[in-house]
This record gives structure tokens, C-alpha cells and sequence, in this order.
């Protein structure tokens, strides 16, 4: 028999038996996609916490009292939310003369409505351009050039196109660009000048009374860059006991992204259990309907063995069957894979309070051959024993 025969006789071999071949491939589907889809979400919940990491560039978070959990939500999710700051927040800050510091910029929150007067609802962040450390070198990738008033920077998920117009509260922005995705709530949001939402605030007031209308110095939160080797946690500890009284209130980011870290950790830890699990009991799935194919089949396998078939051929056919079997399945479950993570991604991220950023196609590449790798192999390895099974029965006992 050619390797080619060999082959031909193992697909018919599936083919006569396709109940039990549909379980096979069901097991290696299931197997192959939850490896796939399992290791991208937990590689972008990575990348989201990595790049939250990278892009938050503060050292410390001046909020108000008892609004840590919303500045959360606009960070992870860009959920839209509006609070602020005592008014003189940025004279008391300054008042306490701490030398540590090193930048200081403030941010403003405005949330649009669901309504005629606003194109959808968005998280919208103006920015202090001359001041800003956070937002301003995405801006100078993006534009090249500074953000006049009158102008918006979209987030990533968010529709429109440089040099289109957008309509919030009956103003007409122009949209100067779009910046690159960063697995956080600033893929939702809108980026603008100070002076462009305080704009904004005066024309929403008309709609629904506007605390920054009435009073436009008031602003959301202080991101706060601390010297090179500065204590963060004292620094905050120092700002909270001299401001906490006037409703200031000091969240050092180290401690937010650890935080977010540790939730990463133990959503990582159960995802390799679960594929821990998982793999052991497609192996023994595996393992199984391979031990009733060898035990259904003695007869053949003995009559393969009197017209000439050595002990190597009846192992190399049954190993064959399991090879076809299981790059069908790796194939198949990669693809279903494929369709799962788009559907699961946003609830992942949603559910678990995590910022999300998918990886590269060419790591995705990478995932789902490892992936089918590993299935293939997980095919050969559970059914090795019984292929050397059948090739090593006796003739006349398989003919009985």
C-alpha cells in the first residue's frame, strides 16, 4: 500500500463511520476553538491593562470625593459621565507648594445626551493643550499639528472621518482626526480644547441647566506627573490629608492599574485551568472513541493482516484516521473561534471591568497555529496507544 492508499483507506474508514467521527471532530472543534478564543481574549485583556499602563501617564488622579468608580468607568469604558472639582482645586493644589511635582494638567468631563440635539451619545474630554502630558502626543502623531478650538479628535470607535462635521447640542464641530486604538474607555470618547467644551456647556445649558456654564473654571480631574523617584503612595497620602476635607480626593495610578492587574491575573489563572480541564478531557474523549473504533474494528484489522497488511500499516492507518480527523477539527474550530472572540470581546470587557486590545493579526496568526498544533497533536498523542493496539493484535484473535 502506498502512503497514498493509506490515506484513501482512512478517509473511507471515517466515512463508514460517521457517528463516531462526528464526535472526534466535535471534540477537536471544541478543543481547537476554546484554545484559540481563550488565548486571544486573555492576550488582549494584556495588552488593554499594558497599554492603560503606558498611555495613563500620571503618576496621581486629583477627583472629587467619592467619584473614583465613575473616573474608573470613562477610563475602562468611556462611559459617559460628568462631575467636578471644587472650583479653586488648582489653587488649593498649588498652595501646598510640593516640590515633587513636575506637571500638572487638568481635564473636563461632558456627557452628551441621547437626543436630537447631539449626534449619539459620547464621553467628551477637553483638554488643556498647552499643559497636557496625557492626550497631546496621541494628538501629534495624529494631527501633526496643534487642536484648534472648533475641532475634535474622534476615539477610535467612534464614526466619522477628517473633515467631516458633527453636531453636538446644536454646534457644528469638524472632525480633525482619528486616534489609534488603545483598549480603553478613550476609544469611546471625544477629545477637544477647553475652550471648545466650555463652548459646548453654554449651548447644553439651553437644553439642560450646565454646572460648567455657569461657572467655567470648574474642571474634572488633575492628572498630576511626579519627579523621577518621587513615592507616589506618600505623595497622595500627603495631597488626601491636607484636600480630602474640601472634597479632593488623590488616587495614585500605580494602585489603579495594580488593581486592574490583579483582576487580570485571576482571569488569567482560570482561563488556563479551564484549557487545563479542557485539553484533559478531550484527551480522554479522544482516548475513548479511539478504544471503540480498535475494538469495533478487530475483525477488519485481522482481515487486513491475512492479505498482507504488516503490524506498522494497521498503526499507520489508524494514526491517519486521527491525523485527518484532527486537522479537520483544528481547522474548524479555529474558524468558530474566530466568530466567537468578536461576539465575546465586548462582553468580556464589559463584565469584567477590564480594558481590552485585541492583538496584532500576525500574534493572531501565531495563536491559531499554535492553537491547531496543539489540537493535532492532542489527536496523535490520545490515539498513539491504540494504534499501536491495533497493529500489535493477533490474527487469529481478531478473526474470532
Amino acid at each position: 500500500m502506498t502512503r497514498l492508499n493509506d490515506r484513501t483507506i482512512a478517509r473511507r474508514n471515517i466515512s463508514r463511520h460517521p457517528v463516531r467521527s462526528f464526535c472526534l471532530i466535535g471534540a477537536e472543534i471544541v478543543l481547537a476553538a476554546f484554545l484559540f478564543a481563550g488565548s486571544v481574549l486573555v492576550l488582549s485583556l494584556t495588552n488593554g491593562v499594558l497599554s492603560m499602563s503606558d498611555r495613563l501617564g500620571a503618576d496621581i488622579m486629583l477627583v472629587p470625593a467619592g467619584y473614583d468608580p465613575h473616573v474608573e468607568n470613562i477610563l475602562l469604558s468611556g462611559k459617559p459621565s460628568a462631575f467636578y472639582l471644587p472650583d479653586d482645586a488648582m489653587s488649593q493644589l498649588r498652595a501646598l507648594s510640593l516640590d515633587v511635582i513636575e506637571k500638572v494638567t487638568p481635564q473636563v468631563f461632558m456627557a452628551t445626551l441621547r437626543a436630537s440635539c447631539c449626534a449619539y451619545p459620547v464621553q467628551i474630554m477637553g483638554i488643556d493643550y498647552e499643559s497636557d502630558f496625557i492626550i497631546r502626543s496621541w494628538l501629534d502623531e495624529t494631527l501633526k499639528r496643534p487642536l484648534h478650538d472648533g475641532e475634535i479628535i474622534l476615539g477610535y470607535h467612534n464614526n466619522g472621518n477628517a473633515g467631516d462635521e458633527i453636531t453636538f447640542f446644536g454646534q457644528t464641530l469638524t472632525i480633525a482626526g482619528r486616534l489609534e486604538r488603545t483598549g480603553m474607555g478613550f476609544d469611546s470618547s471625544v477629545f477637544m480644547t477647553r475652550n471648545t467644551i466650555i463652548d459646548l456647556a453654554n449651548a447644553a445649558d439651553r437644553i439642560k441647566p450646565q454646572k460648567l456654564a455657569a461657572n467655567n473654571n470648574l474642571v474634572s480631574v488633575i492628572m498630576i506627573k511626579l519627579k523621577p523617584g518621587t513615592d507616589t503612595v506618600k505623595t497622595a497620602r500627603t495631597i488626601n490629608k491636607a484636600l480630602n476635607p474640601q472634597g479632593i480626593y488623590a488616587l495614585f495610578s500605580k494602585k489603579f492599574v495594580g488593581t486592574i492587574s490583579s483582576s487580570l491575573v485571576l482571569v488569567s489563572r482560570i482561563t488556563k485551568y479551564f484549557l487545563a480541564a479542557l485539553w484533559v478531557m478531550a484527551v480522554i474523549v479522544i482516548a475513548l472513541l479511539f478504544s471503540l473504533t480498535v475494538s469495533e474494528r478487530r475483525k477488519e484489522f485481522g482481515i487486513l493482516r491475512t492479505i498482507g497488511a504488516t503490524r506498522k500499516k494497521l498503526a499507520f492507518m489508524v494514526l491517519n484516521e486521527a491525523l485527518i480527523v484532527s486537522i479537520f477539527g483544528a481547522v474548524a474550530g479555529i474558524i468558530l473561534g474566530g466568530v466567537i472572540i468578536p461576539v465575546l470581546s465586548p462582553l468580556v470587557a464589559e463584565s469584567l471591568h477590564l480594558p481590552f486590545l485585541l492583538p496584532s493579526w500576525g500574534k493572531i496568526l501565531l495563536i491559531s497555529a499554535a492553537s491547531g498544533i496543539i489540537t493535532v497533536l492532542t489527536g496523535l498523542c490520545a490515539s498513539g496507544l491504540f494504534a499501536l493496539r491495533a497493529g500489535s493484535q493477533d490474527i487469529h484473535e481478531n478473526m474470532r
